[in-house]
């Protein structure tokens, strides 16, 4: 009889690793165009965070740093820091964390509430899945997950801590490769790096420009341009919103990736990133 015992408890252990019923999920509120998490650090009241996997490294906003944590920031890098965080988002905690202190003023000047930015380290802890329909992140140990069989496999590549798929653009008779970084911090559909576009020829004499707030450098100049469609796999999305950087200032001149793959279109799918085994799986949603 024990030895029965045993073997059930054990199948009905194994049986929830494979369903992923270990997983753990954290809702969240949708801007829309951003995924926003509340995340508690070292205990402290929680604060609005932007879930970013086009972040290398995870940020908090300086002044809000001055008040949480006076006197822990240390220089790394040439940037101040703080180390050994503890974070605490939903059931999850996480403990020896850092976060690069950022000036985060461009949401002050939106009136957003947002406060920190959670970047790659979640992702290359923890298979992430976002579920933009039901707002809701699963995150599965990668040894208990397992995709489910709808969904399309994309292998990944890096550049540097973030995430890069192919991807295929179409403007008029041209039709151009494009090496996307998927960014779940940018509410975009496409943003090409001026490099890119300015190689393939994409600003026509009637562009039109406008500026936008980043993170990194604030007021941004990009350039709209028409594009016929956006292909993924076996997907394609007809005239989908594609911008190009307007000039090469910061992220702009970057010529490791031609551009970045943004909420606009990521929201059609449930997203799964496992850095794991370097690939992410899309499933088409209603």
């Amino acid at each position: 009889m024990r030895a029965r015992t045993l073997l059930s408890a054990f199948l009905v252990l194994a049986l929830c690793c494979v369903r992923g019923e270990a997983a753990m999920e954290v809702p969240f509120r949708w801007t829309p165009g951003q995924i926003e998490i509340q995340v508690s650090f070292d205990g402290r009241e929680p604060i609005w965070c932007i879930l970013d996997s086009g972040a290398e490294f995870s940020m908090l906003d300086a002044a809000v740093a001055e008040a949480l944590f006076p006197g822990r920031a240390v220089q790394r890098g040439g940037r101040e820091r703080i180390e050994d965080v503890t974070w605490k988002i939903g059931p999850l905690t996480m403990t020896g964390q850092k976060l690069t202190l950022w000036p985060l003023d461009n949401f002050r000047r939106q009136k957003r509430d947002i406060r920190g930015v959670i970047g790659c380290e979640l992702f290359e802890r923890y298979v992430v899945t976002i579920d933009y329909q039901k707002r809701v992140i699963i995150l599965n140990e990668p040894s208990a997950f397992r995709p489910d069989a709808s969904a399309s496999e994309f292998r990944l590549t890096f550049d540097g801590r973030l995430p890069v798929i192919p991807a295929k653009l179409k403007f008029g008779q041209k039709s151009v490769a494009a090496r996307l970084m998927i960014d779940t911090g940018a509410s975009q559909a496409v943003i090409l790096r001026f490099p890119f576009a300015t190689e393939h020829h994409l600003f026509g004499p009637d562009a039109k420009t406008t500026t936008s707030e980043t993170v990194a450098v604030g007021p941004t100049p990009f350039v709209t341009l028409s594009a016929e469609e956006l292909t993924l796999g076996s997907w394609t999305f007809p005239n989908p919103a594609v911008k190009a950087y307007g000039s090469p200032k910061g992220a702009g001149g970057y010529k490791s990736t031609d551009g970045l793959l943004g909420n606009d279109v990521l929201q059609h799918f449930q997203v799964t990133f496992d850095y794991s085994r370097k690939r992410i799986f899309l499933e088409k949603t209603r």
